[in-house]
């Protein structure tokens, strides 16, 4: 964390994601050390709704200044406003496509009542332009995006990818590439149409 700040220099910004892999009490004491490095916010660092409420009562009494971000408790909680009325959270992480399009983010966006963070879920940048979409129609973005992981794919699909230039992503169509070899493997495509008879059954 200390080589991290010292690389950044103190305008850059720190974000930590523990993708819910903290219990309370080591979420607490993590969060308390490394709030000296001027952490923008924490992500998901416990679990469940119950122990990021828990965690944000714990902090405010030990006059800990950190936000606390929630992602998974969002998308997977059955019923995303509750970690607004639990005031589990200072912040929203919104994935277009695992909560159901850039609509539903929107009208989620408005009734959650949260600074908002648009985030990818690794998709190509046909997904990103959707992300882009939902960013450019929110009435403000209090913080960075995190839609800049198309360079973390082997390839895209599109002719021009949508990466970041000088931190930045455009607002713009994409085409898919022609004659592009993105098709899914038998496998693949098997294990998400399991998936997705699962989820709607």
């Amino acid at each position: 964390m200390e080589a991290v700040r010292d690389a950044l220099g103190a305008a850059g910004k720190l974000r930590l994601d523990a993708n819910g892999s903290w219990s309370v009490d080591e979420a607490f004491a993590r969060i308390k050390a490394y709030a000296k490095y001027d952490l923008e916010y924490v992500e998901q660092p416990c679990a469940s709704i119950d122990e990021l409420a828990e965690l944000r009562r714990k902090l405010a009494r030990a006059g800990v200044n950190v936000r606390i971000a929630a992602d998974e408790s969002i998308r997977h909680s059955g019923d995303p406003l509750r970690v607004s009325r639990a005031e589990a959270a200072d912040i929203a992480v919104l994935k277009v496509q695992p909560l159901g399009g850039v609509r539903r983010c929107l009208e989620l966006a408005e009734q959650i009542g949260l600074s908002v963070v648009v985030s990818s879920a690794l998709e190509t940048s046909v997904g990103i332009r959707m992300g882009l979409a939902l960013a450019a129609a929110l009435p403000t973005l209090d913080f960075a995006c995190g839609l800049n992981t198309v360079a973390l794919l082997s390839h895209d699909v599109v002719t021009t990818p949508l990466v970041a230039e000088h931190g930045q992503l455009t607002l713009r169509e994409v085409e898919l590439a022609p004659g592009a070899d993105w098709a899914a493997d038998a496998d693949t495509v098997t294990r998400w149409q399991q998936r997705r008879d699962r989820l709607s059954a």
